[in-house]
């Protein structure tokens, strides 16, 4: 039977913090595990990511033959969250789009044994995720300055986009908010969120 793990995930560099805590079964692989982080953190799931711990990096495999040694790539779909994590504390890195380049740490708070779910939980959350694509932390926050003036040129302009985004709930975005509700609705149906993706990738 496989334990539950408590992770926190800290967006790197935001301030305040952009965190979430949630639980995870232990025999989840990486590659199910990153569906989990998306949903959780809302992000929209379409650039490339990586974990690394350690001499482990865990992400999309490219070549043929696999994994081949340290510092090369283990293909996300082969290696269980619960083979790396071992122990209370550890932490993870997980760098999700290489262009506008989130890095976040996330933390095994705790290692539960008398705990079985069907699956993740999100239990808490701090502010809302910056909008996809919005430049990085510096374009996140330069994207933050103008939304709070109403008379720049670029207001509207920004409204209507930030409109568009997995975050904004009701047609607004609003960084100060978490939407728990709308994250573990989406957590229950885990397995179809990840069967839906793959589809929309084959195209």
């Amino acid at each position: 039977m496989s334990s539950i793990f408590k992770f926190r995930i800290e967006l790197e560099g935001s301030h305040p913090t952009v965190s979430r805590e949630f639980l995870v079964p232990s025999d989840f692989t990486f590659y199910k595990f990153h569906h989990t982080v998306q949903i959780v953190m809302g992000w929209e799931n379409y650039h490339l990511y990586e974990f690394s711990i350690d001499s482990y990096r865990i992400g999309q495999q490219f070549e043929e033959d696999g994994f081949n040694g340290p510092n090369e790539i283990i293909d996300s779909k082969t290696i269980k969250i619960g083979d790396v994590l071992k122990s209370k504390g550890q932490k993870l890195d997980y760098l999700y789009d290489f262009g506008d380049y989130w890095q976040h740490t996330l933390t095994l708070e705790r290692i539960i044994e008398d705990l079985t779910i069907p699956f993740p939980v999100c239990c808490s959350g701090n502010l809302n995720c910056p909008p996809e694509d919005v430049g990085g932390l510096p374009g996140f926050y330069d994207f933050l300055k103008i939304m709070n003036k109403p008379k720049h040129p670029e207001y509207k302009e920004l409204i209507k986009w930030a409109k568009s985004k997995l975050v904004a709930v009701d047609s607004q975005y609003d960084s100060e908010k978490f939407y728990s509700d709308k994250v573990n609705s989406t957590l229950v149906n885990l397995d179809m969120y990840i069967k839906d993706w793959e589809n929309k990738s084959k195209h």
